[in-house]
Formats: C-alpha cells, structure tokens, sequence
C-alpha cells in the first residue's frame, strides 16, 4: 500500500523576493529621514522631559537607583516565587509565570554582583541587536531599530520582555523561510511567558495550519508547567499561588492606581479621562476605586465596539470590491500580508489588556525590523511611517497629576499612545483588507453559511 504523502508547507517568500528593491525608489531616502529624525527627537525629548515640566525619564531610565529593577528583583525573588509562604505577605503582588522565574534563576547563576548584572543585560541586549542585523542585514535600520525608546526601555528596567524580542525575530525569520514549526514553538514559549501571546496562534488558524497551532498549544502547557516541577510543592498549590497573586496585582495595578505611569492600553486612557472627569471629588482612596470599576465597564464596551468595528473592515472591503474570484498574492505580497498581520496582533496585545507597559510597544518595533526586511508595501505609505514614529516616541513631556484620591500620576503619553495605536489598527486592517488577506475565511464561512441553509 502506497504511503499517503505529506503536505508540507512552502516559504511564504522566495530568497530572490527577499532582496529586491522597494516598489517605490523613494522610500529608501525616506527611510533615513524618518530615522534622523526619530532618534533626534527621542534625544531631545529625554533632555525635555528631564529639564522641563515633563516627568524625569531621562533619571528614571539612566541615572536612577531603580535602573534594572525588573531583573534586579527577579534574582532576589525568584527562589520565593510559588511558595505558599506568599500568601502570608499581604503586599506581595509582583506576577511573574514559571517560564519567567526560569529565566531569571538561569540570571541568578552568574549575577552574583553589580557589574556581573550590567555584563548580563548588555549580552542580552547585544544578542538582540544581531538577531535585528540578522533579519534586516542592513547596519543603518539595525541602529535605528535597536535604538528605539521602547527597546531601550526594555533594557534599562531588565525587563524578560527583551527576551520575548528575541523570540519575535526568530519567529518572524522563520515565518519568512517557511520554518513554521519553529514559529509555533517560539509563539509556545511567549505565550507561557505572558498568557496573551497566544494571540499569534490566529496566524495558524489564518493559514488553516491546525497542527502548528497544537504545537504552539502543547509547548504553552508545556513550557508553563515543566518550571513547577523544580519547586519543592506541589504543583496544584503553586498554580493556587500564582492565581492568588494575579488577583492581588489585578487589584492594585487595574482596580488601583499603581499601573498609570507607562501604560499605552486602552484602559490606560480611560481610567485617567475617568479621574479627570470627577474634578476634586476624589478625596478617599474608596471614591477612586469606584471610579476605576466603572472605567473597567467602559473598557469592555469600548473594546466590543473597537473589535466589531476592525472585523467590519474586511466585511466592508469584500462586498465593496464584488468579486467574483479570488485572485492570486505573489510569494512577496503573501509574507508582507502575514507580517503586517502579526504586527496587527502585537498591537491588539498593547491596547487591549488593562495594563501594558511601554516595553510593549518593543515587540512592534521588531516587527517592523521584519517588514523592513521584505521591503514591505506598507512601509512604502508614508502616513504608515509617521504613525509609528509617533507611536515608538516617549511622550512624557506633560505630567498629570490627580486629587487625593489618587497616589499615583500619569503622562499625556497615556492618553496619546493609545489614539496612535487605535488609528494604526485601523491602517493595519485596511491595508490587509485591501489586499484580500481575510478573502479565504470569507469564503469559507460563506461557503458554511449556504450549506447551513441547504441542510435546513
């Protein structure tokens, strides 16, 4: 009996695509000028925030006691972490999974001083910087890439998100060669990191590569579960510990006011918009607790109403064009489609949670490192080009401060940031609409919905 024969997927892009020149002749010059531009407005901002009305980044980044604290923290506590002994400390809320804890234990072997954590966190960085030369291949973008305010301030708290941007690369350099196992086993390990990365699994369901997506699925479980077994407890009271703790950081960072500063999500415009609403009625902690509950309430239906109006978009665009067939994506335009989709669910994954940080906004910069490296037909709107350097900008420069109520303050970069990303989502969703990405699942359904009606 003849063995059946197993389909194996092709490269989304040929090594010949990968080299060929922008559509448009000037987007290289373009590129440079946008780049100038881009690092000598973040200097000038850093000086601006620093000696003018803005908050101090400039000494919170660079100068402060508090520079590497995310890692710094991490090797003191990672021994703690799961221990049902946490329990017993009411104001412990630091949230880190398994995957996270490993990873600053491996730190922990070889940071036993100052200078052993400068040496550690500038390998991991420059192991960054060559994984962006090595899907880019061009020295002027891997400056300006690697440069950008939200990798930066990736490095400078020693957050485990720079490892995630390793993991972005490799994936993306792997989606581009047609290596689609290391791009579920890269999306495994983000999304135990940080649970909301299992996003990317759509890319699988886009491309109807189910056995990828379990792979992803599989190696989340597993990468998630395997760190617990090292612990001396066990592992349902370990996972009990990690949700206890979850909610206890849910409590002071969502339903408290701990998580302003820095946040680009949508909630991070509305609780604040919410605060300024109430003028000086915010006297007790109590009163602003109400409030940021009812913020919560506009952050559903507003992100109801954002996500039924980016679905729209490819409906609108569909029976807008009424065409008959589908037509044919050359190789190129396919892996410039599926990055410009990943880049669309990394910034679902900074606007839709409560809280994210800017180090967040990293991960689109290294997407955008990928599209650079297809030569990438949304790179070529210059509408596209500006939004993101607005967007990978620090925009600290307004501080707002809030009644008593209220402890902490934020920035006009959290009522800014999240307009910007909304607005390039919705850039995002046009240009993948346009070029007919969504078509195959619209067929599909369509198809499901006739034979729903003929079975009926």
């Amino acid at each position: 009996m003849a063995k059946k024969k197993r389909k194996v997927q092709p490269p989304l892009v040929s090594k010949d695509a990968l080299v060929k020149n922008w559509s448009n002749p000037h987007t290289k010059k373009l590129f440079k000028q946008i780049g100038i531009f881009s690092i000598t407005s973040q200097v000038l901002l850093y000086l601006f925030s620093q000696f003018g009305a803005g908050y101090q980044l400039f000494s919170y980044m660079f100068l402060g006691a508090g520079r590497f604290d995310d890692l710094r923290n991490g090797i003191f506590e990672h021994r703690y972490y799961f221990s049902p002994q946490l329990l017993d400390i009411p104001g412990f809320a630091s949230v880190a999974s398994p995957p996270m804890v490993f990873v600053w234990q491996m730190y922990g072997y070889f940071v036993k001083s100052e200078y052993a954590l400068w040496v550690s966190l500038i390998l991991t960085y420059l192991l960054l910087v060559f994984a962006i030369w090595k899907a880019t291949r061009n020295v002027y973008a891997t400056v300006f890439f690697s440069t950008a305010h939200p990798v930066v301030f990736a490095f400078v708290r020693g957050n485990p998100d720079m490892w995630v941007l390793i993991a972005t690369c490799i994936a993306g350099i792997a989606l581009i060669r047609g290596k689609i196992w290391v791009v579920a086993v890269m999306f495994g390990l983000m999304s135990a990191l940080k649970f909301p990365f299992l996003l990317f699994g759509l890319i699988f369901i886009v491309r109807k590569d189910f056995r990828n997506l379990a792979l992803q699925a599989v190696v989340t479980i597993a990468a998630f579960l395997l760190p617990l077994t090292a612990k001396p407890w066990s592992i349902p009271d370990q996972i009990n510990v990690f949700n206890v703790i979850v909610a206890r950081y849910y409590e002071g960072y969502v339903i408290g006011d701990a998580g302003m500063l820095f946040n680009v999500s949508l909630f991070g415009l509305e609780k604040p918009l919410m605060y300024l609403l109430q003028g000086n009625s915010l006297l007790t902690p109590t009163q602003a607790r109400d409030v940021a509950i009812a913020a919560l309430t506009v952050q559903i239906i507003s992100v109801v109403l954002l996500s039924v109006l980016l679905l729209g978009i490819p409906i609108y665009q569909r029976i807008k064009s009424r065409k008959t067939s589908v037509n044919q994506i050359s190789s190129s335009t396919e892996i410039d489609l599926y990055l410009a989709f990943f880049l669309f669910l990394a910034l679902l994954q900074c606007l839709l949670p409560q809280v994210a940080a800017e180090y967040r906004l990293a991960q689109l910069v290294v997407i955008v490192a990928l599209l650079y490296s297809v030569k990438s037909r949304f790179l070529e709107d210059r509408l596209n080009l500006i939004l993101l350097t607005l967007i990978f900008l620090p925009k600290h420069f307004l501080v707002i401060s809030f009644p008593a109520g209220v402890a902490n303050i934020a920035t006009i970069s959290s009522l800014i940031s999240p307009v910007l990303l909304i607005f390039m989502a919705f850039r995002i969703q046009m240009y993948l609409s346009k070029n007919e990405f969504y078509s195959k699942l619209l067929d599909a359904s369509r198809v499901l919905k006739k034979r729903s009606r003929t079975s009926s």
